[in-house]
């Protein structure tokens, strides 16, 4: 059994999605600490001026789990959202197919990041056809921190390869992961250049990108940057 574990960032690019295609489950880790100026409550688009921030506003205090932070709905960030959307991408050869869905899924009432940012990556990962499980980390009995969290989750789910970011071998203990008979995978993920509005090519955008690009073909351009090592 091969797991993923990772935040529930918010439109999350690529690199994420090849990670979830690659693995049997999807482990949404929203037990553990928001982390401030990060992908969680942001992503980047493309614009004819080049790339710009999707940012949802936040109330938070400083150690809040990310399942515990609020979104600012006293902003207009969903009008704003779909505005920069529609503007940017209303010519991509499938924007009419998705557009409509993700509207759908913006204007329902929203109190917490990660609930509104998982709904959304639940929609995704069923319209690229990929086929792993989700669970989130606040559905198990974890009461650990760090590589041990991490190796907890996988006894959990038994799984017996974790897949991580390319980081992970800055911070993991891969040799506690070996007590456990547990593989570990690194991430190396090659970004593919595709079909983009504008002039140029911007790398790392939000999945959206693609996803209005390239339309059914989306996967396919997903797996073309496919890189995992295990050193």
């Amino acid at each position: 059994m091969r797991i993923a574990i990772h935040q529930p960032n918010f439109l999350p690019y690529l690199g994420f999605f090849d990670k979830c295609d690659y693995s049997d489950i999807l482990v949404l880790y929203d037990s553990t600490q928001f982390k401030k100026n990060d992908f969680q409550n942001r992503n980047k688009i493309k614009t004819k001026d080049g790339w710009k921030w999707l940012t949802i506003p936040i109330s938070y205090n400083f150690g809040d789990l990310i399942n515990k932070v609020k979104i600012d709905n006293s902003q207009d960030w969903r009008n704003k959202h779909l505005v920069y959307l529609k503007e940017n991408y209303y010519k991509s050869a499938f924007f009419d197919v998705y557009f409509d869905k993700i509207k759908e899924i913006y204007n329902k009432e929203w109190t917490y990041l990660s609930d509104f940012n998982i709904s959304l990556i639940i929609f995704l990962i069923k319209e690229l056809g990929i086929k792993c499980k989700i669970v989130k980390s606040s559905d198990l009995d974890i009461n650990l921190k760090s590589t041990d969290a991490l190796i907890e989750i996988c006894k959990e789910l038994n799984a017996d390869e974790y897949v991580s970011g390319k980081d992970g071998r800055n911070y993991l203990d891969k040799s506690l992961f070996e007590k456990e008979n547990i593989k570990v995978l690194f991430q190396d993920y090659k970004h593919p250049i595709y079909q983009q509005q504008f002039y140029g090519f911007e790398p790392f955008m939000s999945i959206l990108d693609l996803l209005f690009n390239e339309g059914s073909n989306s996967l396919n351009v997903i797996r073309g940057g496919r890189k995992f090592e295990d050193s």
